[in-house]
């Protein structure tokens, strides 16, 4: 009985360790479209008895005053060297460019200047004890110098696909032959061009997060220290990596054990009815919705994009509810009846509203993922990084079509409008995907736990971890193997060449001799 009891006791002081962890999150990048997910996560640690400190994110005042979440004042940094950029500009973007926007205008200025905060330093100089560190991989791989001052393993987040500088650090596949890359809509599977462009892309993404994280790298020695090690090596060590996807929404790819996708964890499982305005407005109509999600204004189309968008709506008898800035609208063009334009809409209430035709989205991922969730084809209008690559997803699932807005006619527009209003496909398709997206063990929001009290529980799982991580390029790639075969077969050619050139002079010296004697 005293056996038994002892351990029960030692289970609970574990079950209690776990449930007090003390977590540092580090989300430096505070753009809504990210920070929605990371949310959602932080606010269950801390339901769920861990205590969170967190250096960035966008607090709401509900979250102000959660017991347990504490946050650490970081002034959101404005840089003048970015400008303000319309949606005509961001459909321009090269990879090369989106590259140098994201880290050098970017990732390297938020480094230096968050570096120089004093509740920065102060937390870089405090005594305080953590048992993890949560970090965003986006452009700031800075910061993961506080793994080195804490001494805490690492639990990485994405709140996209994977990036092309994310599954690396932790030795997970990365092949463009078939994998696409993020800032591109190609498909490498379907065909030589796509094949090829993806392989450029890969090699730009690639040697431009090397390139600028050397700089990235020099501005944490400096404010870490010279002992700390390299960001590279820091990073390697990350102990698992939750991505915002799932293989029914991104394609089906190899993945390492900590490489775990955890698609949807933002979604609100409780969907609740529209406001009494949304609701008279739509009545007992069906309704389009259009929005563009945080980052792009819809308001900063072309007038000509705009009146095409606005003349074709008209023409229909169904309402449509439209995210945007209404009085900036107003000024390029009419806003026909039966068109709602708001700064702010309940997205997923309305997405999972029984009379909803169609969305028309940028297809940024957490718009995709609620769309999926509630089975609502789209009309994709991509414009920036990921952005082609889930819209070229969809299109592939069969449940939405796209807009080449640099070729747009009301025509056009009108035609894909019909098509996705009178062909029941898209809708059946949309349906059927939800169900394949919905179909796990385990809810995102559960395997996300999991995993994290696991990396706690284990102190840092390397036994998770690929011994890929430890490999240096040339040898991953075998590039050391190839040339040692490539250096054996030369040597043991050269030598066949050398012994076959001296039998056969000896061959020649012996009938020459013959010759002689004869």
């Amino acid at each position: 009985m005293r056996y038994f009891k002892f351990i029960v006791s030692l289970f609970l002081i574990k079950i209690a360790y776990i449930k007090c962890a003390n977590i540092l999150a580090i989300l430096p990048m505070v753009q809504k479209s990210h920070y929605v997910m990371y949310r959602k996560l932080l606010e269950e640690l801390v339901n769920r008895g861990h205590t969170v400190d967190i250096l960035g994110g966008i607090p709401s005042k509900t979250e102000a005053n959660i017991t347990g979440l504490n946050f650490i004042d970081f002034p959101q940094l404005n840089h003048p060297d970015v400008p303000p950029f319309s949606i005509k500009d961001l459909r321009k973007f090269t990879v090369n460019y989106a590259v140098k926007f994201m880290f050098h205008l970017h990732g390297i200025p938020v480094c230096k200047d968050s570096f120089e905060l004093e509740n920065v330093k102060n937390l870089r100089d405090s005594k305080k004890k953590y048992d993890l560190l949560i970090i965003e991989i986006f452009i700031c791989d800075c910061y993961y110098g506080f793994a080195h001052t804490f001494k805490v393993p690492v639990v990485s987040l994405i709140s996209s696909s994977d990036l092309p500088w994310g599954g690396y650090r932790i030795g997970n596949p990365d092949n463009p032959s078939y994998i696409p890359v993020y800032f591109q809509g190609l498909r490498p599977d379907k065909s030589l061009y796509d094949r090829f462009w993806n392989t450029v892309s890969y090699a730009q993404t690639k040697i431009g997060h090397w390139w600028y994280t050397k700089e990235q790298d020099r501005i944490a020695r400096n404010f870490f220290g010279e002992d700390m090690p390299s960001i590279n090596d820091i990073v390697s060590n990350t102990s698992i990596l939750l991505l915002n996807s799932h293989f029914t929404v991104n394609m089906a790819r190899p993945a390492v054990p900590n490489f775990i996708e955890v698609g949807g964890l933002h979604i609100d499982r409780n969907v609740k009815p529209l406001d009494k305005k949304m609701d008279d407005f739509i009545g007992n109509k069906k309704f389009i919705y259009f929005s563009l999600g945080s980052l792009a204004a819809s308001e900063t189309f072309e007038k000509e994009i705009l009146r095409t968008f606005m003349d074709t709506f008209a023409e229909l008898d169904h309402k449509v509810l439209w995210k945007a800035n209404r009085t900036e609208m107003e000024k390029s063009v009419a806003i026909p009846a039966n068109v709602l334009v708001q700064t702010w809409m309940p997205q997923l209430d309305i997405l999972c509203h029984p009379n909803i035709l169609f969305f028309i989205t940028h297809t940024g991922l957490l718009g995709t993922q609620e769309a999926i969730h509630c089975g609502v084809p789209m009309l994709c209008i991509p414009l920036f990084a990921d952005q082609y690559q889930n819209c070229r997803n969809m299109v592939d699932k069969g449940v939405a079509e796209t807009l080449e807005l640099e070729s747009l006619t009301k025509e056009k527009f009108s035609d894909v409008v019909k098509k996705l209003i009178d062909k029941p496909r898209y809708s059946q398709n949309a349906k059927m995907l939800s169900k394949q997206f919905k179909d796990r063990p385990l809810s995102p929001m559960e395997t996300a736990m999991y995993w994290i009290d696991y990396v706690i529980k284990h102190n840092g799982a390397p036994n998770m971890k690929s011994p890929a991580i430890y490999l240096k390029w040339y040898q991953y790639y075998l590039i050391d193997v190839l040339s040692l075969v490539t250096l054996t077969v030369f040597l043991i050619s050269l030598f066949l060449f050398i012994l076959f050139k001296y039998i056969w002079n000896k061959i020649k010296q012996s009938s020459s001799q013959k010759e002689k004697i004869q």
